[in-house]
This record gives structure tokens, sequence and C-alpha cells, in this order.
């Protein structure tokens, strides 16, 4: 598994954001369309004292019904967008506060597993997927450093392999989560 740093992550919000924005932005010059069409023609026909007939009711009372829906749309789309956003807010916090509960469930195990600083490091970017080859290449050492650290911490968790690594993390992580909300 190859890690893409963050900063070469690309990030849609800002185009999502303005594609939303300029459909509320359409929706409101169609309801200003129909609002003026409307005015100008209750105007025209009261101003001249000229009935209404079948036809043009029917019209006139169909672009009132548009100004109404597309109103209704813009409130609703308005309301939806804010609950999203706080929806996404909560979420934000909720991975940070999840991040740094990892942080200290890792700290502390790997202070009961008695990890020395290095095997920490090790772990760490084990954890993160790279291999034994790019993490000799991070730290600045010979693979053959990074395979004896390997087993020395698989030795000290009791595990046998990288997959077992992660289960125990993964395991110790939601049994402490679920200490810290119980």
């Amino acid at each position: 598994m190859k890690i893409i740093p963050k900063d070469q992550v690309s990030d849609h919000r800002p185009t999502r954001r303005g594609a939303v924005f300029l459909g509320m932005a359409l929706l409101l010059a169609c309801m200003a369309f129909f609002s003026f069409d409307v005015v100008a023609d209750i105007v025209e026909h009261v101003l001249g004292n000229v009935p209404y007939n079948a036809r043009e009711l029917f019209h006139l009372i169909f672009e009132m019904l548009a100004v109404v829906g597309l109103g209704y749309a813009l409130i609703t789309l308005r309301v939806y967008l804010r609950l999203i956003q706080s929806e996404a807010d909560r979420s934000r916090e909720t991975i940070h506060m999840l991040r740094g509960n990892f942080d200290e469930v890792l700290r502390d195990k790997f202070e009961d597993w008695g990890l020395t600083t290095a095997e920490r490091d090790v772990t760490l970017l084990i954890i993160r997927g790279l291999s034994v080859a790019d993490i000799a290449a991070a730290r600045n050492t010979a693979p053959g450093t990074i395979k004896a650290q390997s087993t020395s911490i698989f030795r000290k968790i009791g595990v046998g392999s990288k997959t077992e690594l992660m289960s125990t993390i993964i395991d110790e992580f939601l049994s402490s989560d679920q200490t810290l909300a119980g």
C-alpha cells in the first residue's frame, strides 16, 4: 500500500461548493424571472383594465406556483446545506478526537510492550503500510536492520505478521475506545 502525502491529495470541496452556489444562483435567477413576469402580467391587466381569459389566468397561476416552488427549493437547499456542513464539522471533530485517542492508546501500548524508540518508529511506519525497503529508506538504515527490528517488535507484541500486528493494534484501540466511552 502506497501512502500519499496529505499535501498531494486533491480536495474537491471548493469545486462542489461552487457548483452548489451556482445552482442556487440559477434557482434565484429563475425565481426572479418568473416573479417579474407575474408582476408585469398583473400590472398589464390591472392598469390596462384588461380581463384575464382562461389561458392567461392558468399561465399566471402556473408562474406563481413556479415562484413559490423555486423559493421553497432554495430555502430547503440552504437548510440542507447547513445541515450537511454541521454534520461534516461534527465528523471532523470526531476524527480529530479519535486520532488523539489513537495516539494516546499507541503510546500507552508501546510502553506496555516495552518497545524502544526505534521500534516505535518502525511500528508506526509498518502501520502506515510501508514495505521493509521503504522503511529502511525512510530511516536511512539497512533492510536487514528493519527486519531485525520487525522481528523484535512482533516478539514483544506477541504477533507473527504485519496483519496480526494491525489486528492487535486495532483491537487495542477498539477496546480502549469502548473503555473511554463507557
